[in-house]
C-alpha cells in the first residue's frame, strides 16, 4: 500500500477540531449528503476524525465530502484506502482502485489505457 495515501480519518482530522479550519459543530452543519439529504451526527463525524469504528456507506462518504468541501473522488479514495486497503491511481476517465500486489503493474495499466485511447481515436479518424 502507498504509505503517503490519505485516509478518511486524516482528511477529517487535518481540517476539523480545535485550532483547525472547521469545528465539529460547523462540520456537522455542512456535512449533508447531496443525494439523499442524510446528515450524520456530530458523534459519527467525530468517530471518523478520531479513527474509531463507524459503518461506512456511500451517503456518509458523500456527506463528509460536502462537509469538508473536498472533491468526492478524493474522499472516496481515502475511504477505500482506510477501510479496504485499496490505493487509487488516476487514469484516463477516472480512478482505478488496486491493492499493493497490483501496484507494481500501474505502468502497465496506464500503457493499456493509452493504447485503448489511441485505438479509439484511430477508429474515429478512419
Amino acid at each position: 500500500m502507498a504509505k503517503d495515501a490519505e485516509t478518511l480519518t486524516s482528511l477529517v482530522a487535518d481540517r476539523v477540531g480545535e485550532g483547525r479550519e472547521l469545528t465539529y459543530r460547523k462540520f456537522e452543519e455542512r456535512a449533508i449528503d447531496p443525494v439523499s439529504g442524510y446528515r450524520p451526527s456530530r458523534t459519527v463525524l467525530w468517530k471518523v476524525g478520531n479513527g474509531q469504528r463507524v459503518q461506512i456507506e456511500p451517503r456518509l462518504i458523500r456527506a463528509i465530502h460536502a462537509g469538508l468541501g473536498l472533491p468526492l473522488a478524493r474522499v472516496q479514495a481515502a475511504a477505500a484506502f482506510q477501510y479496504l486497503g485499496l490505493s487509487a491511481t488516476a487514469v484516463a476517465g477516472g480512478l482505478v482502485l488496486h491493492d499493493e500486489a497490483v501496484e507494481a503493474d500501474t505502468e502497465a495499466v496506464r500503457g493499456e489505457v493509452l493504447r485503448q485511447r489511441r485505438a479509439a481515436e484511430n477508429s474515429r479518424d478512419s
